[in-house]
């Protein structure tokens, strides 16, 4: 009997037999297994950094179809008679896992092919991958037919090339990679007819797995090289991450330490602790020569290797990338050059930090921290045109019945992540909460935001006990957070960032479900906000209790002031004397000449980015430009990604950084706003000094184009818009426009 997989008998029944090779299904919606279970070396599911290598040899050769689907913990590496295919899992929830499917027909060359499944299971808690018992689930189908899978096929064996005694790569990942390896060490997966010595593990099947859909496109693995700069450092053209390759020969037994990181130091080396991560893999290798590819990904702009034993030769450096793939679409262009090299700065950060969640950096992290997440999303919508990464990093958070190790009703800073130090964000949740309206208007799933009622209205029951007298919260719990800068020594005891985050927090409920007594209560935090933070001339950070009684302190930070306008406690109407300051006075300027000492600067994250977005609201699109200009592209010209500071002390490649794009398409371009459920393009335009502009976004599989050009103070435009949308022009402050007119 035939056993056919769920994709196979959809289409089945919807196309017949004659037609089932020619479509192809959505290998990203696999939810199940046909016959595969879940195993691991019996007894050893919890075993730290035990890599486990799975082989299974399948007699067709250039079958119809072919798929193999796949689900895991921690990591796994997939190759096809050594062919590289792919890396995975796709993360979920604590207790969830998502399928990973992948068509194998291209691969299927030879009579008999090799499936080769390299399994790491860390069984370590960290911010990148969750600390679960380790498992594999897989199963190939060829045309139609299921013809191996775990608990019924498969060997597996630990052939301990990697070293399991080894410190960790950073405090939020797991491991470093140490390999023994002799040049046959791959003969595993590329060779039917591999033996060896050591006796296959046996194999236990281990509890059955709460399986979901991957949903998110799989990734880009374009390969690229590295040049020589000399005999041990190679540099690639911009910060890149994947998997680490290169080719190396050596003629008697040899260590090799590579290395890596984002920049050189001053003296011209590669310094491995710069992020706090240990930056590097280490090869004993036996004389003969080698093909070596890195397990996990890193982020790097150079590599410099050394023999800590033994000599070599080293060459043929590569990156095989982990991106996000659905990033290529959107277009900008415009007659400045500078803008131009922002953009692309903006998509490679991008496209490194969204893979299958919002990551904070690719390198010392790969976390997916709220926050960073409500500007990355943004920024996601414009490349992709889709919500399928957002909505994966939403589902993330509202999939478990509660958060180990963290208090009941708070959410976790990052998920999935294991928070073993009982550490967590309060400000972050509130975040959370700001993301979903956004997320409702770009997606219209009114169904996962209804999801999320309940966890929204715990986090808020959570807040409840640390309101005081007047209705403000104070002395918040763990690490309180408002930005990289001196703002963060101010948050106790009432901390007013921290609760003009929480007024707007309380508003957004009381959109999203209709809750009119919450958008009272924001009202009156904001009230008091002005009353006890404002002195006159800037908004103050905290208050400390003293004596029973609040007394505000002299402590001003410039995040502080974004705060205040981007959470809607202050507006340029209702503080015109602060915001003419902080309009004309503060941005670039300021750090050459300061007028206000006592004011302490705000950090790129997220301090400098809400001035932009407080710019943007009030139409200083010119403003805008030389601002962005001014304080990044130094940024985009040494590194090709943006930083998570606004110097290079701290990740270069921060995936909220990429919300340039969002100010150079909305506040440059003039394509204000998409609204997918209206169908409706809001434009607006402003005379930013350039002379032509044009872009592309796409919108589900269509795309949005403007083109644009301004002469004698006239700007005329060309437009294309999805079918059934319509575009709507919205004035600006000051446009500096004569007119608009289209072509």
């Amino acid at each position: 009997m035939k056993h056919y997989s769920f994709i196979a008998v959809a289409f089945f029944t919807l196309f017949g037999s004659c037609r089932e090779a020619a479509v192809k299904p959505d290998l990203t919606l696999v939810n199940s297994f046909v016959q595969a279970v879940p195993v691991w070396a019996e007894g050893q599911d919890t075993v730290k950094n035990q890599t486990l290598s799975f082989r299974q040899v399948i007699e067709s050769k250039n079958p119809r179809s072919a798929y193999i689907r796949l689900a895991a913990s921690a990591d796994y590496r997939l190759s096809v008679n050594g062919t590289f295919v792919a890396h995975g899992p796709c993360v979920a929830a604590h207790d969830f896992y998502r399928i990973d499917s992948y068509e194998l027909t291209p691969y299927l060359i030879c009579d008999r092919n090799v499936i080769a499944v390299e399994v790491a299971g860390y069984n370590e808690s960290s911010y990148y991958l969750l600390n679960q018992p380790s498992f594999l689930q897989a199963e190939v189908e060829v045309d139609g037919t299921v013809v191996a899978a775990t608990g019924t096929d498969f060997e597996a064996y630990d052939l301990r090339q990697r070293k399991a005694d080894v410190p960790r790569f950073s405090f939020q990942r797991p491991f470093t990679e140490y390999y023994t390896l002799k040049p046959d060490y791959g003969d595993w997966a590329t060779k039917a007819d591999w033996t060896t010595d050591r006796q296959p593990v046996k194999l236990a099947r281990t509890p059955d797995k709460k399986l979901i859909v991957r949903r998110v496109p799989h990734p880009d693995y374009r390969i690229h090289g590295a040049k020589a700069m000399n005999d041990s450092i190679y540099k690639f053209d911009c910060n890149s991450s994947g998997f680490l390759g290169l080719h190396v020969r050596v003629d008697k037994p040899s260590k090799l330490r590579v290395y890596f990181d984002e920049l050189l130091g001053e003296d011209g080396v590669v310094h491995i602790e710069r992020l706090g991560c240990r930056a590097y893999v280490i090869y004993e290798l036996q004389p003969g020569e080698y093909d070596l590819e890195s397990f996990e990904p890193y982020t790097m702009q150079y590599v410099q290797y050394a023999f800590d034993e033994g000599d070599g030769q080293v060459g043929k450096v590569y990156m095989r990338d982990y991106c996000g793939a659905d990033v290529q679409r959107a277009k900008f262009a415009s007659d400045n050059d500078e803008l131009n090299r922002l953009f692309e700065a903006a998509r490679e950060t991008h496209r490194q930090n969204a893979l299958d969640i919002f990551m904070d950096c690719p390198s010392r992290e790969r976390a997916g921290w709220l926050c960073d997440s409500y500007f990355s999303a943004r920024v996601a919508f414009d490349f992709s045109g889709n919500t399928k990464i957002e909505k994966n990093f939403i589902e993330n958070f509202l999939l478990p019945e509660e958060f180990k190790d963290i208090d009941r009703g708070m959410l976790p800073m990052c998920y999935p992540s294991d928070h073993w130090n009982h550490n967590y964000i309060p400000n972050w949740a509130m975040w959370f909460v700001l993301e979903l309206e956004e997320y409702l208007h770009r997606s219209g799933d009114r169904a996962l935001i209804d999801q999320a009622k309940r966890r929204v209205y715990d986090l808020a029951d959570y807040f409840k006990p640390y309101l005081n007298e007047d209705g403000l919260l104070e002395k918040l719990d763990k690490w309180v957070f408002v930005e990289w800068s001196d703002a963060n020594k101010y948050v106790q005891d009432v901390n007013y960032p921290s609760n003009m985050l929480y007024a707007e927090m309380l508003d957004v409920m009381s959109r999203l479900y209709g809750d009119e007594a919450l958008h009272a209560q924001a009202e009156g935090v904001r009230e008091q906000i002005r009353r006890q933070s404002y002195d006159g001339r800037f908004f103050c950070d905290n208050a400390v209790r003293k004596n029973g009684k609040l007394e505000r302190t002299a402590n001003h930070t410039e995040a502080c002031q974004y705060y205040a306008f981007y959470l809607k406690s202050a507006t340029p109407e209702t503080y015109p004397e602060l915001w003419k300051r902080l309009r004309d006075e503060f941005g670039p300027a300021r750090k050459q000449y300061n007028p206000y000492p006592d004011v302490a600067f705000a950090n790129a994250f997220i301090g400098n980015y809400l001035r932009l977005e407080i710019l943007s609201r009030a139409g200083l699109s010119k403003q805008l430009l030389d601002e962005s200009v001014a304080e990044y592209l130094i940024m985009a010209d040494r590194t090709g990604t943006l930083w998570e500071n606004m110097t290079p002390t701290a990740s270069c490649n921060h995936g909220f950084a990429a919300h340039i794009e969002r100010v150079l398409m909305r506040d440059i371009l003039g394509v204000y706003d998409v609204s997918p459920t209206e169908k409706k393009v809001t434009l607006r335009f402003v005379d930013t000094g350039l002379k032509h502009c044009r872009g592309t976004l796409p919108v589900g599989d269509e795309h949005i184009e403007l083109d644009w050009n301004i002469e004698d103070g006239v700007l005329k435009y060309e437009l294309a818009l999805p079918r059934e949308y319509r575009a709507e022009i919205i004035p600006a402050t000051e446009s500096g426009l004569k007119d608009i007119v289209k072509l």
